[in-house]
């Protein structure tokens, strides 16, 4: 039998639920009321308290292997301890696909079967989701029925008996030297500026580059350091972190951004002493002329726009990131060189990515072999 009792945390009534497993071992669950203790609203909260444990037993759920594999996977999540970024996403995927797919089968641990697991995935690609998507419905679910397997309430894990489309691999569209030099002529006025000159220059992604603040950059020691994120899902949220450990690197300031750098900064000093309280001191790097840091949202749409107006072919944002990377393969640098550059956590990405030669060194390459290996002409 679920019980329970009222609690409070953060001036906030939480109902605290006992929910025992088959082995009587029991865990708890916390439900917050959303009501105010400074509300004088304990009597709704302990109405709520019963309101919520009467619903558990009703709905019988426990720890066991008759478990409803919906309330599962809720009981999962919150055991996770994810990013926010990371939560909303796996909240996007089970509200918008998994529940609406599965709710109405009502399938319990012990029934789902890797065909249930097999026959949402093929409608998901029905519908027009891609590999990579299905993948990341596919961690969510694994994950969740890992946990159960681990805790002996299933045999097996039925995602594991299931076929998974092959990923489709990235391909990134890099500009040459001669576009991305077109691209830096054509902005020189343009609010964004920045965040296109870190990104093509230094190979930042979105995130790394709205990320960015003053503190981070080191004029004397001519040093920027890669540690901050700005993401977004359905909010946009900014973590004192990167995305992986080797995101979080130290790269040297290039001369030829060092003046415009400390240039940015100055006129934004400046606007700060003009505007006053209207300006929102953020201390990011890429901010309005009021302080107020870009959105990620912003950055992707207005650089499409920029593209279209000066008549330079379509590229993704992230692909100046791209740009920096094949530039730098194509002048000589060893693949190491340039997933540190680029704070890839393992070598095989950037390999992946930037494991190719442009034109001109097919040509070179082609030219260099034949030199070396004569074919004789009767």
């Amino acid at each position: 039998m679920v019980t329970g009792s009222l609690q409070v945390k953060s001036n906030t009534y939480y109902v605290v639920i006992r929910i025992p497993d088959e082995a009587g071992k029991v865990r708890q669950k916390w439900i917050n009321t959303k009501l105010k203790v400074s509300e004088n609203t304990k009597r709704q909260a302990n109405q709520k308290c019963q309101e919520i444990i009467t619903s558990y037993n009703q709905q019988k759920i426990t720890y066991t292997k008759e478990i409803l594999f919906l309330d599962w996977l809720d009981i999962w999540m919150e055991q996770k301890q994810l990013r926010s970024n990371t939560l909303e996403c796996y909240n996007l995927y089970i509200n918008v696909h998994i529940i609406p797919h599965f709710k109405p089968l009502k399938l319990t641990l012990n029934t789902i079967t890797p065909q249930h697991i097999q026959d949402y995935y093929n409608k998901k690609l029905k519908e027009g989701q891609s590999a990579n998507s299905v993948h990341k419905h596919n961690v969510i679910i694994r994950g969740a029925l890992k946990e159960a397997l681990k805790k002996n309430l299933i045999p097996y894990n039925p995602a594991d008996r299931v076929t998974l489309p092959r990923k489709e691999r990235f391909v990134g569209n890099a500009y040459s030297i001669d576009e991305a030099k077109k691209l830096l002529s054509v902005i020189e006025n343009d609010q964004m500026k920045p965040a296109i000159i870190l990104s093509l220059y230094y190979g930042l992604r979105r995130s790394e580059t709205l990320g960015l603040r003053w503190m981070d950059i080191n004029f004397d020691n001519n040093t920027i350091v890669i540690r901050n994120t700005v993401v977004k899902v359905l909010t946009t949220i900014e973590h004192e972190k990167t995305k992986s450990r080797a995101s979080n690197r130290t790269l040297f300031i290039i001369p030829e951004t060092k003046e415009y750098l400390i240039n940015l900064k100055f006129k934004q000093e400046k606007n700060q002493i003009l505007l006053g309280s209207e300006y929102t001191d953020s201390g990011h790097v890429c901010v309005w002329d009021n302080g107020i840091p870009f959105k990620p949202d912003y950055i992707s749409k207005h650089f499409a726009l920029i593209l279209k107006k000066h008549d330079l072919p379509p590229i993704r944002y992230h692909d100046l990131r791209h740009t920096a990377g094949s530039i730098l393969l194509n002048k000589g640098l060893s693949a190491k060189q340039i997933q540190e550059y680029l704070g890839h956590e393992n070598i095989s990405t950037t390999l992946d990515i930037y494991g190719h030669l442009d034109a001109k060194g097919k040509k070179e390459a082609a030219y260099t072999i034949g030199s070396l290996l004569e074919i004789g002409i009767d």
